[in-house]
C-alpha cells in the first residue's frame, strides 16, 4: 500500500462527507461490484487467514491444503469456537438490551487492531474511527511469499490473538512483539481476520493519511488503513479507519491541526476498554476533553475516563458489572466508582471486558450526554 494522490483525496471524501455514495452502492449491486472490483481478492485472502472454508476455485486452494494449515485451522477453529460461546453471543445478546440507538459513528481510541468488538457491540456503525500505536502494516499478500513465511505469518496471528480471544483484551507488550509489518500478523491482517470471522464482506482496504497539513507544512505523519466492508449484499456499505498515532499531550502538541481535525468531529458514540488508565493521567488531558467534549455516548470499562470527570448534570450514567483493579494498577483504583457501582449497578455482566478477565469481575459505564448539553458538531 502507497500513500498515493488518490488515496488522499478518498480519505477526503471519507472524514467530509462519509455516507453519500454508500446510500447508493447498497440499492445497487452491480455498481457495487465495478467500484470495488478486488473484493473477491481481499475476500478470499481473509477467509485464509482466518481459516474459514475457502471459496471454489480459490487461489489459496494448495496453501490450505498443506498439513501446517490444517493444524492451524484446527486451532483457531477451536479457539474462535470458545470466544463465540464465551463472549461474543453473550456481548450481542447484552447489547441488544442495552445499547439501543447506536448512531453513525464510533470513535475508538487505544483500540490497536480491534475491529471485532467494535463490530460486536456496534454493529450498524456506518463509520469507525479506530487509533492505537501499532503499525497498520501493508496488505498481506500470501501469494507472493514462499509457503514457509506464510506458514510462520499464520503463527504470528495466532500468536497475536492468544489473548484477545481468552480474555477479551489485547495486550500491549504482546502485540509489539507478535505484530509485524512485512507478515500476515500486522494490523491489517488480524482487522481482516476479524472481519471474516465476524461474517462481513470486505469491499476494500486502501492507505489513508488524514486530510490535515501541520505549520511546517508537513502532514501530522500520522498512517493509517481504511477498510470498507458490509455484512453482505443488499445492506449498508461501513467503513473503519485506523491510525497510528501516539495521542499522549506531548505527541498531539506537534500536532495542532490533527487536533482540531479531531475536535471537529462529533462521534456519536466514543468506546473505550483495557485503556491502561492512560485518560487518568495528566499527559493525556487533550484525548480526554475531546472524547468528554464530542461524544454523545460514551461506553467504556473503568480503565478509560476517571468516574469522577462525569458530571451528573451533564451525563445519564448506567453501570454494570462488578468493579476491582489489578495490584499492578492499584494506584487507579477509584473509590466513588466503588461506591456507585456497589449502590447501582445493573448486575454482572455475561462477557469479560477489560481487565477484569472473568465476567464476575469486569463492568462497564454507559454515560448518556443529556439532551440540552448534546454536541451537534459534524458527524465524523
Amino acid at each position: 500500500m502507497k500513500h498515493a494522490l488518490p488515496g488522499l483525496i478518498l480519505c477526503l471524501l471519507i472524514f467530509a462527507a462519509p455516507g453519500c455514495r454508500e446510500h447508493s452502492l447498497e440499492m445497487d449491486e452491480k455498481l457495487v461490484r465495478s467500484t470495488y472490483p478486488n473484493s473477491g481478492a481481499l475476500n478470499d485472502t481473509a477467509a485464509f487467514i482466518a481459516g474459514l472454508p475457502l471459496a471454489e476455485g480459490s487461489s489459496y486452494s494448495d496453501l490450505a491444503a498443506a498439513p501446517e494449515y490444517l493444524a492451524y485451522r484446527k486451532r483457531i477453529d477451536a479457539t474462535w469456537d470458545r470466544y463465540v460461546r464465551n463472549n461474543l453471543r453473550k456481548i450481542e445478546d447484552w447489547r441488544a438490551e442495552n445499547l439501543e440507538g447506536e448512531g453513525d459513528a464510533v470513535f475508538y481510541p487505544f483500540s490497536g487492531p480491534d475491529i471485532l468488538n467494535a463490530v460486536a457491540f456496534f454493529p450498524d456503525a456506518r463509520e469507525y474511527v479506530m487509533m492505537g500505536l501499532e503499525s497498520p502494516g501493508a496488505l498481506p499478500a500470501p501469494l507472493s511469499m514462499s509457503p514457509q513465511r506464510v506458514y510462520e505469518g499464520l503463527s504470528g496471528v495466532r500468536n497475536a490473538l492468544r489473548t484477545l480471544l481468552l480474555l477479551n483484551l489485547f495486550r500491549t507488550l504482546e502485540m509489539q512483539a507478535d505484530l509485524r509489518d512485512g507478515s500476515i500478523s500486522n494490523t491489517t491482517g488480524i482487522m481482516m481476520f476479524f472481519l471474516a470471522r465476524a461474517g462481513r464482506e470486505i469491499l476494500d482496504i486502501k492507505a489513508v493519511t488524514p486530510p490535515v497539513s501541520e505549520p511546517e507544512g508537513n502532514r501530522a505523519g500520522i498512517r493509517g488503513v481504511e477498510f470498507v466492508f458490509r455484512k453482505g449484499p443488499g445492506t449498508p456499505v461501513q467503513r473503519a479507519i485506523y491510525l497510528s498515532v501516539d495521542i499522549s499531550d506531548a505527541s498531539l502538541k506537534a500536532k495542532p491541526k490533527f487536533v482540531e481535525y479531531l475536535r471537529e468531529k462529533s462521534a456519536a458514540t466514543s468506546f473505550m476498554k483495557s485503556a491502561s488508565y492512560l485518560l487518568g493521567y495528566d499527559n493525556f488531558k487533550t484525548m480526554r476533553s475531546i472524547v468528554m467534549e464530542n461524544s454523545r455516548r460514551i461506553v467504556q470499562d473503568d480503565t478509560a475516563v476517571p468516574f469522577k470527570h462525569f458530571d451528573r448534570k451533564e451525563w445519564d450514567i448506567t453501570l454494570y458489572g462488578r468493579y476491582r483493579v489489578l495490584e499492578m494498577f492499584k494506584a487507579r483504583f477509584q473509590p466513588d466508582l466503588d461506591r456507585e457501582i456497589k449502590r447501582a449497578s445493573k448486575g454482572p455482566l455475561p462477557f469479560a471486558c477489560g481487565y477484569g478477565f472473568i465476567p464476575e469481575k469486569s463492568n462497564l459505564l454507559v454515560a448518556r450526554r443529556r439532551a440540552a448539553q448534546s454536541n451537534t458538531g459534524p458527524r465524523l
